[in-house]
Formats: C-alpha cells, structure tokens, sequence
C-alpha cells in the first residue's frame, strides 16, 4: 500500500549521533544521494547556543579535490555560484568548508536548502568529470609559456602517439621533438601521466621523440601539494619540470629578444 508513511520511509534520512571538536553534541545527517564515487552525501548539524550550525565539514571540497575535478582554490568560483541558487544563505569559507547558520525555526528550509545546493554540487561533479583532461586551463597557460619559450620552434596541439598496448594517445603538446604533458600535482593525475609514459615508453612510436611533463607547483594553502616529490617520481621515467622554471625561462627568453 502506497500512503504517506510508505513515502517517508523511501525519503528518510539517516543520522547518528556524532561531537564537535569543542564538545558540542550533534547529528551526522546521511542522505540516500550519491557522489560519482558511490559515497553519499553527508553533512553535520551542531547546535551553537540558540543557533543550529550545518556544515559538512570541508568534506565536499576534499571529495572534488581527491577525484582531481577541483585542483585549486581559485576553481571555487563555479562552486560559490552553485551554493547561491538557494534561498538559504550557505557560505563557502576559506578552509573549504561549506557551512549554514540557522535556528530551530528556520532549520526544516535551510536543511532542505542545504541538501539542494550540495546536489547541485553533485550535478556539477558530473559535468566536470565529462569535460575531456586536454580541455584544462593549465594548458592553455603551457601552452602560452612554452611559444615564449622557444617561438621558431614547430608546435603542434594534440599529438596522438601509440603505446605497446595498441593504445592510442592523445597528449597535449608536441613542441620539436619532445611530447608535453601538463599536470596538476595529483596521484591521480600522477599516476594517469606514469601509466600513458610506460606505455608509450615500451612501444616503438616515439620515433626519436623525448617526453616532457610539466607539473604546476603554483599551490594554494589548501591541500598544498609536494610537487617537488611528484615531480621525482614521474623522472624516474621521464623528463619532469615545474611550471615555475618553464615560466622563469620564458621571462628570459622574452628579455634577449
């Protein structure tokens, strides 16, 4: 029989008990909406004095920067425009945590507010995770740096090279001789560029050509990256410099001419 009861059990959200770093008694709400992970989509309610504090503690942003869809701290513009399209004020602080104050009174709209823009997040995991990774905005700065650095060399865009599994790849720049890769400083992106260099590496399609990585070593505050260490491992196999040192040459290049 399908009535109110049977609906409210279909939408109802599951919480347990949980303590605030100060010692304040709260409620872990979990909800039945899922990241493209798998993992639901949870957030925290904290009573402070006669206000009720929803936060989810910094989890989204660390959940859009472990999947390498957010990278770095001026990428959040998108995700502040998203927490906007509800009633409810929700704020993006500079920690990263997405948080709400409310009261008791108001609290049934503002959780309702804050489930919908944490979905709305949901909704713009998925647009990013179809946005191809040669459509980036490192990229285009590479690419700008690398013309400054050596502007009568033959550029190309998009080479594609084979791998000893037959696989195809499409890299981002070919400058002369040497194949260019631009990445974050993710294990995830790491990892991706370790795995295509191997292949490649073991196939017979380099024909004479070197590989390049370039890795951004620009970090913000928030999740600051060890470049320096992701940058040895990918030079155990390949060539391997930071963004900063392409820059510092370009700047040079640019000076003689």
């Amino acid at each position: 029989m399908i009535d109110c009861q049977w609906l409210h059990n279909q939408i109802d959200l599951h919480c347990h008990k949980v303590t605030s770093l100060n010692g304040s008694a709260g409620v872990c709400v979990q909800t039945n909406h899922k990241w493209l992970d798998g993992s639901l989509l949870s957030f925290y309610i904290i009573p402070q004095g006669e206000q009720l504090l929803i936060t989810d503690d910094c989890d989204t942003l660390f959940h859009f920067h472990t999947t390498g869809l957010i990278e770095h701290k001026r990428s959040w513009k998108k995700i502040k425009d998203k927490l906007n399209t509800v009633h409810t004020d929700i704020a993006l602080e500079d920690d990263g945590e997405i948080l709400c104050i409310t009261t008791q009174e108001k609290a049934t709209y503002a959780i309702a507010d804050y489930t919908s823009a944490l979905c709305g997040l949901m909704h713009y995991e998925r647009e990013l995770a179809g946005i191809p990774m040669q459509v980036n905005h490192l990229a285009d700065e590479v690419e700008l740096y690398l013309k400054a650095w050596k502007p009568y060399a033959k550029f190309t865009r998009s080479p594609k090279v084979n791998g000893i599994s037959g696989h195809s790849y499409t890299l981002d720049f070919q400058l002369d001789d040497q194949l260019i890769m631009a990445i974050n400083p993710t294990p995830n992106a790491v990892g991706s560029v370790m795995r295509k260099a191997g292949d490649i590496l073991s196939g017979n399609d380099l024909a004479g050509r070197k590989m390049l990585v370039v890795v951004d070593d620009r970090s913000d505050q928030l999740f600051e990256q060890k470049a320096e260490e992701e940058i040895q491992i990918i030079a155990s196999l390949v060539k391997a410099v930071p963004l900063s040192r392409l820059i510092e040459i370009s700047a040079k290049t640019n000076q003689i001419q």
